[in-house]
């Protein structure tokens, strides 16, 4: 086997599993552009459109993209253990991968602490004193960079106790890069 075809085997991206793998990794830059960009996207989805009564934005992204990713992960792994036997570009490509997967969900993961906010409290961001604090009542989340306010009109509101939500959001990456890291130890 020549050079070149190790590296199209490698780049290949003809089993399903290799484009789950590659649509989440693309669904994760997306989510982390939008969290960054939050007027960049109206809340559409293509194909959907108006058959979804939510109106998607910035905020319900941040929150419920990381959930969705890790769901999709698990998912992804059953695949992966399914299968009896790897080549070689297999196990390069999805280390990879799942390199690129940890990385990108804890960058999406972060900007919960980095630009969410209760509403009136967009001052004195990042917010990772939720990790041990909670503030009891109804408060709505809110988008904290400029030119948000039609964005934070339709937005969820924290969970009761924010501390659960908070330490949910800092170890979803860490189950995932665990998860990771102990298949390949196995």
């Amino acid at each position: 086997m020549t050079d070149g075809s190790t590296y199209r085997e490698l780049v290949s991206i003809r089993h399903p599993a290799r484009k789950l793998t590659m649509g989440i990794f693309i669904a994760l830059m997306l989510a982390l552009f939008v969290a960054r960009a939050p007027t960049s996207y109206t809340g559409g989805i293509p194909l959907i459109g108006e058959y979804v009564p939510l109106k998607l934005n910035a905020v319900y992204i941040i929150i419920f993209g990381p959930l969705v990713a890790l769901a999709v992960s698990i998912y992804l792994w059953a695949i992966i253990a399914g299968r009896r036997s790897f080549r070689l570009s297999d196990v390069s490509f999805f280390g990879v991968a799942f390199v690129l997967l940890i990385v990108a969900l804890g960058a999406l993961c972060l900007q919960y602490f980095v630009v969410l906010a209760p509403v009136g409290h967009c001052d004195r961001l990042p917010n990772y004193d939720f990790l041990w604090t909670n503030q009891y009542g109804d408060m709505r989340i809110v988008h904290c960079m400029s030119g948000t306010a039609d964005t934070n009109e339709e937005t969820p509101f924290y969970l009761r106790w924010q501390i659960v939500q908070s330490w949910v959001m800092a170890l979803i990456p860490i189950v995932v890069a665990w998860r990771h890291v102990r298949r390949n130890i196995s």
